[in-house]
């Protein structure tokens, strides 16, 4: 047995909102003369809210009192159409403290703001308070106008000048790309076969192709390559494709890639070579543009936007004003829990890019190696998201220790299994490329979710809902088959064993073999114990034989419950450290265990994991000769 000293520090999931008025001048002042300016009525304040300007600003809301003040105070008359929303909650009426944090009030107990104040684009330097109030839009310009790409376009500008997220050399361009055009051909759209080592920048998109018909896709098949290759109508492309061309020359840029044009579709052959390369495409494009709230091809994303945002302009110095306005900046929110995360292949997509613009129902994000950016303009940090934003993925984790780069892997993959996927067969390719850069970053060999340096912990995965079943490969396509120790043969949700880091010794008996796809370790049997059975989301119990119901253990299968433990072996993964046993008998130790069946393959005998599990070692034959067996 081996165990692993040293753990790395926990990731702080707090957001943090930065005020960010450097980019803010920088980008108002560079600004075409000519740009309407955004009008509103000036309201007024009363007298609980009359110092909203000073960093310093706080008071108590009695949500049902601000009826008294709702209509002739701009602040209050806001904090009832926020507050309003919660009507139905036990804790409405109760009296809350409003402070400022930032730019943000924020209610006293509470991460995410209730409202943001602003100032208008012509507030000066100085120590009035213009350094502790954002300046950015009261209201968002609509998606798509010169003024939003003007933004989009600074993003990009400011990161390949000052930040180091992406090279400063063109990329290998993909196999194949969409040729939108350039200034010379303003209108041309066609499928670009690219030639071996052409260089060049390319936007890739990342979107969610939903549930259509096939009337509504719009996909490169073998019959119409050749035809695409002269041209493409536009008008006949899906909103979200037609958007991403938009954006693409909006940003100015000739080349993009959408996964459904650039791989051929209904093709064997190109599909298991391209899927392979997801690494690469999103690892290089300029930029990803990601259809965040899209349910699917046909949705788009610049014309998604909710009804305009709820502002009202207050008193403030004489050389600008201030804007007091509903709080819209939740990054959690509009992307990580929106429509685009909820599909599997969009996990890595996210991870493997090195910036991205995620065009939300509520306003669009710029998210680089520096954080992320609001249109508003207000800038979010949270060290969670950080390791997805990261552009050198999985750097931002990999030097924090073993503890971190565990909790890393065992994070996304718990939450990649509970993804959609179209294709179910998609399990393991539509995250190799995540796993490849683990790997990588790791120092190791990565291979259907276990990683060698991590064998024990890797391969202690359990299903973590409902009654599971295995992923049969496809009869023409053998070579897709997963072994049955991987996560990934099997459809649904996992979590791994909840195993203390400081006190386990792992076995050095167990080994994986990527080259055979096979584990081996020595199997052993039961002995003197019984299985109770549970629902399905319990753990079966592991009871005494004879003992009245005097618990030994548990085990958890991974498809179908089993009952005789006379048909069952386990093979000994880890077990709890012996210095941490404090006093408890020998034979009272816990062992963490993969449960396996024998099966017949080619004559040889062979075995396939059905479970695992937590007993004790008085229940586990140590007494025989080891046979080392080959887990398939």
């Amino acid at each position: 047995m081996v165990s692993i000293p040293g753990w790395g520090k926990a990731l702080d999931n707090k957001w943090l909102y930065r005020i960010n008025n450097g980019f803010a001048r920088e980008f108002f002042h560079n600004l075409p003369s000519d740009t309407p300016p955004q009008q509103l009525a000036l309201s007024q304040l009363c007298g609980d809210c009359t110092n909203i300007s000073s960093r310093y600003f706080s008071r108590n809301v009695t949500p049902s009192q601000l009826g008294k003040t709702a209509d002739s105070c701009g602040l209050c008359g806001m904090l009832r159409i926020c507050l309003d929303k919660e009507k139905s909650s036990p804790n409405y009426n109760k009296e809350f403290k409003l402070g400022r944090t930032g730019s943000m009030l924020i209610r006293e107990g509470n991460e995410l703001p209730v409202l943001r104040i602003c100032t208008g684009s012509g507030a000066s330097d100085g120590d009035d308070g213009n350094d502790n109030i954002q300046v950015g839009f009261p209201i968002l310009p609509e998606a798509g106008s010169p003024v939003h790409f003007k933004l989009l376009r600074e993003w990009l500008r400011v990161c390949d000048k000052d930040h180091h997220c992406h090279p400063r050399f063109d990329s290998l361009l993909p196999t194949r790309v969409l040729d939108i055009g350039d200034y010379e051909n303003p209108d041309s759209l066609r499928l670009y076969c690219t030639t071996e080592g052409e260089r060049g920048k390319y936007i890739a998109l990342s979107h969610c192709w939903g549930k259509l018909e096939e009337s509504q896709k719009f996909c490169t098949y073998r019959r119409n390559i050749a035809a695409l290759r002269q041209s493409i109508d536009f008008d006949k492309l899906p909103k979200t494709f037609q958007d991403a061309i938009t954006v693409t020359r909006g940003l100015g840029e000739r080349f993009l890639w959408i996964d459904s044009l650039c791989i051929i579709q209904e093709d064997a052959d190109d599909w298991n070579i391209e899927s392979k390369k997801m690494e690469t495409v999103f690892g290089s494009a300029y930029c990803t543009i990601a259809a965040s709230s899209a349910k699917d091809s046909t949705e788009g994303f610049l014309s998604l936007r909710s009804p305009i945002q709820k502002c009202v302009k207050v008193p403030y110095a004489s050389d600008t004003s201030l804007y007091i306005c509903e709080g819209i900046d939740n990054f959690h929110r509009d992307v990580e829990k929106g429509e685009l995360t909820k599909r599997a292949w969009a996990l890595q997509e996210r991870a493997l890019s090195r910036r991205t613009i995620h065009f939300t129902k509520k306003q669009t994000y710029w998210e680089c190696g520096k954080g992320i950016h609001c249109e508003s303009l207000i800038k979010m940090e949270n060290e969670r998201a950080h390791v997805l934003g990261d552009p050198q993925f999985p750097e931002f984790i990999s030097n924090r220790g073993t503890r971190a780069r565990i909790t890393l892997f065992r994070d996304l993959f718990e939450s990649y299994s509970k993804l959609a996927l179209s294709n179910l067969t998609d399990r393991p390719v539509a995250i190799s490329g995540l796993e490849n850069r683990l790997a990588s970053a790791f120092e190791t060999e990565g291979c259907y979710g276990i990683f060698q340096s991590y064998l024990h912990r890797s391969i202690l995965w359990q299903r973590s809902g409902d009654k599971t079943e295995r992923i049969n490969a496809p009869l023409d396509l053998p070579e897709r088959r997963v072994p049955s120790w991987s996560w990934m043969a099997y459809k649904g949700g996992i979590s791994y064993m909840d195993i203390p880091f400081a006190d386990v010794e792992w076995s050095n008996a167990v080994k994986c073999v990527p080259s055979k796809l096979e584990l081996q370790g020595p199997v052993r049997g039961f002995l003197h114990c019984t299985i109770e059975p549970r629902n399905l989301n319990t753990n079966c119990a592991i009871l005494a034989e004879g003992g009245e119901g005097d618990k030994r253990g548990w085990l958890k299968f991974d498809v179908e419950e089993m009952t005789d433990i006379q048909m069952l072996k386990c093979i000994v993964v880890g077990r709890v450290y012996e210095g941490a046993r404090s006093g408890r008998e020998w034979d009272e130790q816990a062992h963490y265990v993969l449960v396996v069946t024998q099966r017949l393959e080619g004559g040889r005998r062979t075995y396939e994991r059905v479970g695992v599990g937590s007993i004790q070692r008085r229940h586990i034959s140590f007494q025989r000769r080891e046979f080392v067996a080959r887990i398939v």
